[in-house]
């Protein structure tokens, strides 16, 4: 297991913790020893750090890039903040689970904003998105048609998608009903696109839409907390949260934060457009809105 003495940088912590259930032995007995070693990680060759942990260099090379790195040398060079002091962060994964039955009502306030406060952070921090965030802005402005699908309280933040996204023009559906989502997937085609929302990466009835339409050649951005779950592997571009709050009342709106801001983020970046109709579309809408204000 890993260690919760851990010095990595913390986005190092929230990568190996987003694909730790994935890694094979091997890959987990490395990923345990960099935890419990950081400082050895920061410093030592490869050579070195496998034969100490008793793994291979290759597998220490496959781990580096599970965890999004281009190699070794890159991971080594982001445990190297340890070695020069700049870890930064809290140096924890925050948990509801640290909140205590004897906990009064601030304290209890306190907590759940943290956790919701950190699991932005580390979502803001975790890749800056980059390119995957600029190439789905791209093809939903492109889109023919979107649609935008969640399961459970996942499509609290489908449904804001679909709303925000037809308030400046855009084509979009996001039906609730599961058949209806597979008939509405079978309408795509290429030059549309799917956008999913799902924590896991990993409910049964969107991983079915999903290869609907990929046969159908839709194009699919997932946002997601785990990069190699089953849906972020057959997406075109993956989205990602860093929410790892481990909520003993199960589902929390801590991981649903990070994802209503990613769709903000994209709504807004559309709107930025100067060539694109999206801000007299959302004018125009404004003012019908206004007829159910008093």
């Amino acid at each position: 297991m890993m260690s919760e003495k851990s010095k990595l940088p913390h986005r190092i912590q929230i990568k190996i913790e987003a694909v730790y259930d994935t890694l094979k032995s091997a890959e987990r007995r490395a990923a345990d020893y960099l935890l419990a070693h950081p400082e050895t990680a920061a410093q030592e060759t490869l050579r070195e750090i496998s034969g100490k942990a008793g793994s291979s260099m290759a597998t220490f090379v496959r781990l580096a890039k599970k965890l999004g790195y281009q190699g070794y040398q890159d991971l080594k060079e982001d445990c190297g903040a340890v070695y020069w002091g700049k870890t930064g962060g809290s140096g924890q994964l925050l948990e509801y689970e640290s909140i205590k039955s004897r906990d009064d009502s601030r304290t209890v306030i306190q907590k759940v904003f943290q956790a919701a406060i950190q699991a932005l952070e580390d979502t803001r921090d975790l890749n800056g998105m980059g390119e995957p965030f600029e190439r789905s802005v791209r093809q939903l402005e492109t889109a023919g048609k979107i649609l935008v699908l969640g399961a459970g309280d996942a499509y609290i933040t489908a449904y804001s998608a679909g709303l925000k996204f037809s308030r400046i023009g855009l084509n979009v559906n996001c039906p609730a009903d599961y058949d209806v989502q597979l008939l509405e997937a079978s309408k795509l085609k290429e030059g549309d696109v799917l956008l999913l929302i799902s924590h896991s990466g990993d409910t049964r009835t969107l991983y079915e839409t999903a290869q609907i339409a990929r046969e159908r050649q839709a194009f699919l951005i997932i946002i997601t907390n785990y990069p190699l779950s089953p849906l972020a592997k057959i997406a075109d571009e993956v989205l990602l949260t860093a929410a790892f709050l481990k909520n003993p009342y199960n589902e929390t709106m801590a991981k649903r934060i990070p994802q209503l801001c990613i769709v903000e983020a994209l709504y807004i970046s559309l709107l930025q457009k100067e060539d694109g109709p999206y801000g007299r579309c959302l004018e125009q809408a404004n003012r019908e809105l206004e007829r159910n204000k008093r």
